[in-house]
């Protein structure tokens, strides 16, 4: 389902790493030929080795994009949301997608062909480094998640998980879980019931785990623990 983008969602996109370092005159330019779609969860995007043919940016939602090995099982690379694009590298080199992606909530994307986007290129080569700076962007956060699956144990990973799901630093917290806690746990390189003996060891800091609801008596202790030295000790 296709729909106008809305004023508030164009200056969100702005503010986006793709869109914050083009001159506005080349973004109108960009977006002229795209369509705001709205997908319900487990809407398929598009497939590994199809040919690649548009980029996402995601407005709202979350979207998982998931890469298969050559022995079928799946791998769950990442899980994008608000102000992340999908598919800008290949979108830009052409070829076909090396992963699939696939909403897990309902998800609020901006479309933009891929064919129209390497038209516009050729014209405004601007363009290309704004999408570089965006795959930078991509590969930093990636090399983030190794660093977690190397560095921090699991009850570690899922303290900075939950603190990355809020902007308040202080105090108490409520926060909704945006999906299934086995997606969570494959986010997070772990098995679900890692997690869940994860989620038990952070009751120890104030962590409370109803369903989908967590509540924290203490966002910034959730913080420090994620981040300590002493944390290093924790067992899985």
């Amino acid at each position: 389902m296709a729909i106008p983008i809305e004023p508030f969602e164009l200056k969100a996109l702005r503010a986006t790493a793709m869109f914050r370092s083009l001159n506005p005159r080349v973004a109108e330019k960009v977006l002229a030929g795209s369509v705001v779609e709205v997908h319900m969860p487990g809407s398929r995007l598009f497939r590994q080795h199809e040919p690649a043919q548009a980029l996402f940016l995601v407005l709202d939602g979350w979207v998982k994009i998931v890469r298969e090995a050559p022995n079928g099982i799946p791998t769950v690379i990442g899980v994008f949301t608000r102000g992340q694009t999908l598919a800008d590298a290949i979108a830009i080199a052409g070829g076909c997608y090396p992963v699939s992606a696939e909403t897990v909530t309902r998800a609020r994307l901006v479309r933009i062909d891929a064919t129209a986007i390497r038209a516009i290129i050729h014209r405004e080569p601007d363009i290309a480094l704004a999408m570089i700076a965006s795959t930078a962007q991509h590969l930093f956060g990636l090399m983030q998640q190794i660093e977690q699956l190397k560095a921090l144990k699991s009850p570690e990973r899922v303290a900075e998980f939950l603190v990355s799901l809020t902007d308040i630093s202080e105090g108490p917290v409520s926060i909704a879980l945006p999906f299934d806690k086995s997606l969570i746990a494959a986010r997070l390189g772990m098995q679900p019931e890692s997690l869940s003996r994860a989620f038990l060891r952070l009751r120890d800091i104030g962590v409370r785990v109803e369903g989908a609801e967590v509540t924290i008596s203490d966002i910034a202790q959730v913080s420090a623990f994620a981040h300590s030295a002493e944390a290093a000790g924790t067992q899985h």
